[in-house]
C-alpha cells in the first residue's frame, strides 16, 4: 500500500504542474472568448473560434510595445508603485517580477553551469544547474543549485551546496536540459 501511495504522489507531482498550467491557459482563453462572443455576434452574426487566443496574443504584444516606449514605461512605473503599496499583492508582485527578470533579462543566464551533486542522498548523483555563485545565509564557498525533476524540468529542488561537493560538468546548459528531458537516455559525450 505504501508503494502504491508513493507512486500515486510521484505521478501527481508530475501531472499537477502540467494540468494547472493547461487549465490556466484554457481558462484565460475561455474568459476572453466569453467577453468577445457578444461583440462578435453583434457585428458578425456568429462567434469566431480562437478569437480569444488571437486577442490574448495581440494584448501581450501591445503591452510589450507600451513597455518599450517612454510614455508606456512611465505609466507602468506609476502603476507598479501603486501595486507595490498593496500589502500582500505587493510582495507577491515583487517576487514574481524578480524571478521573471532573472529568466528574461538579456545577457543574464539563469542557469550558469551544469553540475553533478549528491542528491537526494549520499552516493546518488543528480544533475543540477548553478543559479548563483554564493548563498549569503550559509557563508562563502557555496553554490545555489537548482535540481530539476525528470521529465518535467520546470519543477525541482533548490539546494545550497558547498563548492567542494559540486562536480562542474563540461557541457552546455542546453545539453544538460536535453539529458534531463530524456531521463538520461540522451547523454553528452565527455
Amino acid at each position: 500500500m505504501k508503494k502504491l501511495l508513493s507512486m500515486f504522489f510521484a505521478g501527481l507531482a508530475v501531472l499537477l504542474p502540467v494540468a494547472i498550467s493547461l487549465y490556466l491557459v484554457w481558462w484565460l482563453f475561455v474568459q476572453i472568448d466569453g467577453i468577445l462572443a457578444p461583440l462578435l455576434v453583434k457585428f458578425f452574426g456568429r462567434t469566431i473560434p480562437g478569437a480569444g487566443f488571437l486577442l490574448t496574443i495581440i494584448m501581450i504584444i501591445m503591452v510589450g510595445f507600451m513597455a518599450t516606449n517612454l510614455i508606456g514605461r512611465k505609466l507602468f512605473l506609476w502603476s507598479e508603485q501603486i501595486l507595490l503599496k498593496i500589502p500582500l499583492l505587493g510582495k507577491i508582485y515583487s517576487t514574481v517580477k524578480r524571478i521573471t527578470r532573472a529568466f528574461f533579462s538579456p545577457g543574464k543566464k539563469s542557469f550558469r553551469q551544469v553540475v553533478l551533486v549528491e542528491f537526494p542522498r549520499t552516493g546518488a548523483y543528480s544533475l543540477g544547474f548553478i543559479t548563483n555563485d554564493e548563498f549569503p545565509f550559509v557563508g562563502e564557498d557555496t553554490y545555489s543549485v537548482f535540481v530539476p525533476t525528470t521529465p518535467n524540468p520546470t519543477s525541482g529542488f533548490f539546494i545550497v551546496v558547498s563548492q567542494n561537493q559540486v562536480k562542474i560538468l563540461d557541457i552546455s546548459v542546453e545539453q544538460g536540459i536535453e539529458i534531463l528531458m530524456s531521463a538520461g537516455m540522451i547523454t553528452a559525450q565527455p
